[in-house]
């Protein structure tokens, strides 16, 4: 038998001769928005090779297999799947704290919005992990959340009747404080459901309902935002636990790159997904012609009393109830960041 010299068998380590190959399962989110074609789908298709082989990847969407994303934590601790997308308020129900991160009302702008992450962002992964044994890799924003309306409305207060689509239970409190009647749907969903009836309004990001052409089943575009859509990209434990180092580390610095590339493009796509639907200058997304309709005087403030007074309220309450240190928590981080109190 040849014996190789101790430089020649370093050699071939460092350069990843006898390096071991993982095999990594991702499951991505919905086809048919920015965020997936442009980031997310083209960092997993470019892993393997970006990772030097340290990772072999097979990736699919959600609506590839068939899920509408809100058995995703389930899924992941289940280790069904390696690393997951994961929108925090269809997965909200499992698990309130999660939510904490996406109140509708706390971020008015992109850079609240940062800021109330990196804020919550170690209490969020500690609870992952020591309640589900799932990492956390990622957080970052869809565009802000906006209204897409069937018929004619001049404010909050024509949400009274209508049945609007919601993702989060904060969302619906805050929809029916405004006398509006919430429908939880998939994003999958919400298209025929606006053709059908089965809602008349939809809340989702700027660029993201344009993208999916709800301006082919909608006429009017609300544009205050009250929210950003947060997601997560998370592991299951037991897959990063049998990880070297060196592999553990090229995951998560992959998924931290691809985290500040979805920050970038929020910031960017907000305005332009509403001069894409309202017939303005359109650069990512589909030339469209909805009707703007201009935010009325008192309707920021309207929202801010319904969120201090409502929905902060509701959720910590059922937040308490699953996690008696829910809110402390909440306040201590969120809260010092926004200067608001759940009390």
């Amino acid at each position: 038998m040849r014996i190789l010299p101790a430089v020649v068998v370093a050699s071939m380590i460092s350069t990843g001769a006898y390096a071991q190959t993982y095999d990594l399962r991702a499951l991505g989110n919905f086809t048919g928005q920015l965020q997936s074609s442009q980031v997310e789908v083209p960092f997993f298709e470019h892993f393997g090779e970006e990772s030097g082989g340290t990772f072999n990847v097979t990736f699919r969407t959600m609506d590839e297999v068939g899920l509408k994303g809100f058995d995703a934590l389930r899924l992941t601790k289940l280790g069904i799947f390696d690393v997951m997308a994961m929108q925090l308020g269809y997965v909200s129900g499992d698990e309130p704290f999660l939510l904490g991160l996406d109140l509708p009302g706390i971020a008015p702008d992109v850079q609240t919005a940062r800021k109330v992450v990196e804020a919550y962002r170690e209490p969020f992964s500690k609870r992952l992990e020591e309640r589900y044994d799932v990492v956390t890799l990622a957080l970052w924003p869809y565009p802000g959340q906006v209204f897409y309306c069937k018929d004619e409305l001049s404010g909050l207060e024509d949400l009274k009747g209508r049945k609007v689509r919601t993702f989060t239970p904060a969302m619906a409190d805050l929809v029916t404080e405004f006398g509006g009647i919430p429908v939880s749907l998939a994003f999958s969903e919400v298209y025929q459901g606006l053709q059908r009836g089965v809602v008349d309004c939809a809340i989702t990001g700027s660029l993201s309902g344009n993208t999916a052409n709800w301006h082919e089943v909608t006429d009017y575009l609300y544009p205050l935002s009250i929210g950003w859509g947060i997601q997560a990209h998370v592991a299951s434990k037991a897959y990063m636990d049998k990880l070297s180092p060196e592999a553990k580390q090229i995951l998560m610095d992959g998924l931290k790159k691809m985290e500040e590339d979805m920050w970038v493009l929020a910031d960017v796509t907000f305005e332009d997904g509403i001069t894409c639907n309202t017939g303005g200058a359109c650069e990512h997304g589909v030339p469209a012609k909805m009707t703007l309709v201009e935010v009325p005087e008192g309707d920021p403030e309207k929202l801010q009393a319904a969120i201090e007074n409502v929905v902060l309220p509701n959720w910590g309450k059922t937040c308490n109830a699953s996690f008696p240190e829910c809110t402390a928590i909440w306040n201590d981080s969120i809260g010092q960041a926004i200067g608001v109190t759940i009390n």
